[in-house]
């Protein structure tokens, strides 16, 4: 598995979409995570758009029906230990680490079961990749998107540790029109 993941200070603005009602609670008390089975893109975590408040709105409204109320919490979130699948060694580290766990357990895992696993033998705070929707998995090449670059390209974030998420504001509400 990656020999690179290494302790970082970085913070960065992320961006949480959800129900009105839930984006109080959580400015009220505090963020929950994804249960590791849910199905979530990158396993288990609180999922963020890395800079990108629009996707959180967008995803915020996401089959819901009209008339609904959706908010957007802005966060700063710490790397700490980072997986990054933005990355190519950590991307080619992880297609081995899953290939390895699969032969080994002669038991197929989803990329998100694979991410789990990787991440609590890791010891990572935070898992950040970048998805085209429409993509089941996140693709790293040299440089732009193996699709080419567009404007949908999210960043994501699911952060394990919540001691990273060191603030959160709601700064967005409104209806799903």
């Amino acid at each position: 598995m990656p020999a690179t993941i290494e302790n970082s200070e970085h913070v960065t603005t992320g961006y949480h979409g959800t129900l009105l009602k839930s984006a109080e609670e959580i400015v009220r008390t505090q963020f929950k995570m994804s249960a590791p089975d849910s199905g979530a893109y990158l396993g288990m975590g609180v999922y963020f758009f890395d800079n990108q408040p629009s996707h959180a709105r967008r995803w915020a409204r996401r089959g819901l029906a009209p008339g609904s109320q959706v908010a957007v919490i802005a966060s700063d979130v710490k790397y700490g230990r980072l997986l990054n699948l933005t990355d190519k060694q950590h991307c080619d580290d992880l297609a081995w680490f899953k290939r390895e766990y699969e032969r080994k357990t002669q038991t197929p895992v989803s990329f998100a079961a694979a991410v789990d696993i990787a991440a609590e033998k890791l010891n990572v705070d935070v898992v950040k990749a970048n998805r085209v929707p429409g993509n089941p998995t996140p693709r790293y090449s040299s440089g732009l998107m193996d699709l080419g670059f567009s404007a949908d390209v999210e960043m994501i974030l699911a952060v394990r540790n919540l001691s990273n998420i060191l603030s959160k504001d709601l700064v967005w509400s409104g209806l799903v029109e």
